[in-house]
């Protein structure tokens, strides 16, 4: 199944209007990048052309992340949950000094091969400790193969029409590169948001 986007348009994050595209976007991202200690990532397109940048303090115990626009505006932060039973990541923005909690991104259970993650999308979004998924369907389901970078974002009616807003890969075009994989985002969907999320996903899965 090709990535679609979004029918109507997905915007989740706030002042993220001019991330979601009526064209597609393919962004490239560093693997394991979180281990190299207080290393600095630019997320780059096909072109060369810098996005964000995502800064991190290494040695914090939530790995605390934040995202920034070129100009060092913050749009994002990332932060696991300590001690759940589920793998956990919250996506963050900061509004009037309170950390708000947009969306929260669960592992699935542990035992399956094929790896799958869920993500909530909290809107209005909530305080941080007031969050709380129980009861709710996910909005965005993560499935694949995560440990190698092949893998998708689910929308819609799963069982019997789903669409794909995203898609995390290997090669892109024949390009392939050591240590690399590429975010595939589609139409009228939050760019700044989805590679948020892949970068969450990718923390919460190469901790095992």
């Amino acid at each position: 199944m090709p990535v679609s986007g979004h029918p109507s348009g997905l915007l989740v994050l706030p002042n993220s209007q001019k991330y979601v595209r009526q064209v597609p976007t393919v962004l490239k991202l560093r693997e394991k990048f979180f281990s190299f200690s207080g290393d600095d990532c630019t997320i780059k397109d096909m072109d060369g052309k810098d996005w964000f940048k995502i800064e991190g303090e290494a040695m914090s115990i939530s790995s605390k992340r934040s995202m920034t626009d070129t100009s060092g505006k913050e749009i994002a932060g990332y932060r696991k949950k300590l001690l759940s039973l589920h793998a956990t990541a919250y996506i963050t923005v900061v509004l009037n000094g309170q950390t708000m909690v947009y969306a929260t991104i669960k592992k699935q259970s542990l035992m399956q091969l094929e790896s799958s993650a869920d993500i909530f999308i909290h809107d209005p979004p909530l305080f941080l400790d007031d969050v709380s998924t129980e009861g709710l369907s996910s909005d965005i389901h993560v499935e694949g193969d995560i440990i190698s970078k092949k893998y998708d974002f689910m929308m819609g009616d799963l069982e019997h029409n789903p669409y794909k807003i995203a898609q995390v890969i290997r090669k892109f075009q024949m390009v392939a590169e050591n240590n690399s994989y590429f975010l595939n985002v589609g139409t009228k969907v939050d760019v700044a948001f989805i590679c948020m999320c892949a970068f969450a996903i990718d923390e919460l899965f190469s901790d095992d």
